[in-house]
């Protein structure tokens, strides 16, 4: 097969298109139009008729731990490598891997390789270097050579306010936004640092007093799990409207076992309702992560993990539950963490020359088909790519 031109699907692109014929090749969207031929000379075209179903763009999730995650409650509690079976049925084409509580025993190589290993089966994988840990793990000595010289490494990770962070300095946080920052600058890449929130007493204030008082972009500074309290959440709102992206957490409600927390779509819809910027707004699933529970004794009392099915199940939580319109829904999970990772326009929308990532749903937004540039990723729930050894 050439080319492969998808015909009658109710386009977002985004943005509302309507009907729309699309048409593919070489991985990217080489046209979009009513009516496009089928014959293209000498080239070999396979035709979908997706009559009745609504094409989105291929789902962004910033935030993946691919070669697992937890572990605070002992190795038992180590969550496995992820497969890339598990992502594409849900509609996540583009990942970000990243390192969770623990990066000394899984180190910052094996999540390199895990995400080269990713692209190779079929779908877009990129990675942060660092971890909770501080100073950060990294591949090539420093924050700054990793961003600049890994082709993979497009920012950086820390956490903060959290008891199994670091507990970093307010000097240390400056230093590795600006180390990122500057590489970013230099290789053409986004040079963002993607930020784990837990529910300590001093929640943001660190990164508010950052954005108050030196240069460093607020953009390229991304909290996220900003949904796991009131507090934490309330912080949030001043936060973005000091100029910062939120990340919304979609593995991490109550309906999940996560006590306390805010319910992802519900979250988003506050956030909007107090005049924050769909722009400045991120959703990602946090999936493969993994928190033990203790009593108030700190007694260990179970585990929660997070899941990738949840990007989506809350994105359809904001069209029905919370009427929010889908092109404005879609926003969360394609255009704005395309953007906030530096990877827009070629992520995040349907156009031409973008890639061609793409989602089939039906009227009840059930995924009918994943395609990962250009290539069937997921068909009913299926996956089509399976790694080598599924």
């Amino acid at each position: 097969m050439d080319l492969l031109l998808i015909k009658n699907a109710d386009v977002y692109a985004p943005k509302h298109l309507g009907r729309q014929d699309v048409l593919i090749n070489g991985g990217k969207i080489v046209r979009i139009g009513t009516d496009l031929e089928t014959s293209y000379g000498s080239l070999s075209v396979e035709v979908v008729d997706a009559s009745g179903l609504v094409m989105t763009p291929g789902f962004v999730d910033q935030h993946v731990h691919v070669i697992g995650a937890g572990g605070e409650a002992g190795y038992f509690s180590r969550t496995p490598e992820m497969r890339i079976s598990q992502i594409v049925p849900h509609g996540i084409t583009t990942i970000v891997g990243l390192h969770g509580t623990d990066g000394t025993a899984r180190n910052i190589e094996a999540l390199y390789a895990k995400v080269c290993s990713l692209e190779q089966e079929g779908i877009t994988a990129r990675m942060l270097t660092g971890s909770f840990e501080m100073p950060s793990a990294t591949l090539a000595g420093s924050v700054r050579r990793d961003i600049l010289f890994v082709d993979k490494v497009i920012g950086a990770k820390t956490a903060i306010s959290d008891r199994r962070s670091s507990q970093p300095t307010r000097a240390e946080i400056e230093h590795l936004v600006a180390e990122a920052y500057t590489a970013g600058l230099v290789s053409g890449k986004r040079g963002y640092t993607h930020i784990h929130m837990g529910n300590g007493k001093r929640r943001l204030s660190m990164l508010m007093d950052i954005i108050r008082e030196t240069e460093l972009p607020p953009y390229l500074m991304i909290p996220t799990h900003i949904n796991r309290d009131e507090g934490l959440f309330a912080q949030s709102i001043e936060f973005a409207k000091l100029g910062g992206i939120v990340d919304i957490t979609s593995g991490i409600a109550p309906e999940y076992g996560f006590e306390g927390t805010i319910k992802p779509s519900k979250a988003i819809r506050r956030l909007l309702e107090a005049g924050v910027d769909v722009r400045q707004i991120t959703m990602s699933s946090d999936a493969n992560g993994c928190m033990a529970v203790y009593d108030s004794q700190g007694n260990y009392a179970g585990l929660c993990v997070t899941t990738v099915e949840t990007i989506h199940k809350e994105f359809c939580c904001l069209v029905k539950e919370e009427s929010i319109p889908m092109e404005t829904a879609l926003q969360f999970i394609t255009t704005s963490p395309a953007a906030a990772i530096g990877m827009y326009p070629q992520k995040g929308q349907l156009a031409v020359g973008a890639d061609a990532d793409l989602v089939l749903m039906d009227s009840d937004l059930s995924i009918r088909k994943v395609y990962a540039m250009g290539r069937l990723a997921a068909e009913d729930g299926v996956s089509i790519l399976k790694g080598a050894f599924e």
